[in-house]
């Protein structure tokens, strides 16, 4: 019985290996393999994020060089790719800190409908891997602006999620 258990899982491990290779790299995990290798470590502080966190590098790549920042963004992506690549991008280049601003990639479905439980659930796994690795965490949240004021009262998102449901989210 443990044979085929064993067997079994060899199998489902080298289908999804063989499904990522087809598919191509879904978390991107080779977006940052090479520059990772050439990160002064230990890092100050690693910003992992998505296309907003990916366009802080080139909008001012100076700022992060000169403070021994690192830039982790990748566009479009949702927690649960965060937190596959939390432990390359993140745990191994060593920061003090890691900045998280994560989400609103999820809350767009980018992979298809996830619950707002399951990305909670992703955000703090990356937290806890972060402090197990005594790296102090820093979550970011999004400012919604309207016109020339932040907008810190709540707001109301529609979404597809459990239906037709709206779900409403707090901009504190």
């Amino acid at each position: 019985m443990k044979q085929a258990l064993l067997v079994a899982g060899c199998l489902l491990a080298t289908t999804t290996l063989f499904a990522q290779t087809e598919k191509g790299d879904w978390a991107q995990f080779g977006r940052y393999a090479e520059a990772n290798k050439t990160v002064k470590v230990p890092s100050n502080v690693v910003f992992m994020g998505n296309s907003i966190t990916d366009g802080w590098w080139p909008a001012d790549s100076t700022f992060f060089i000169r403070n021994n920042f690192v830039d982790r963004g990748i566009s479009g992506q949702t927690t649960s790719e965060m937190l596959v690549r939390f432990r390359q991008d993140v745990i191994n280049l060593k920061p003090k800190a890691v900045v998280i601003l994560a989400g609103i990639n999820d809350i767009a479905h980018n992979n298809g409908v996830i619950a707002l439980e399951n990305v909670f659930g992703n955000l703090v796994s990356m937290a806890e891997l972060a402090k197990a690795n005594h790296i102090k965490v820093i979550f970011c949240r999004l400012m919604i602006f309207l016109g020339d004021r932040v907008c810190n009262r709540p707001i109301r998102l529609s979404s597809s999620i459990n239906g037709s449901r709206s779900m409403r989210i707090r901009m504190v």
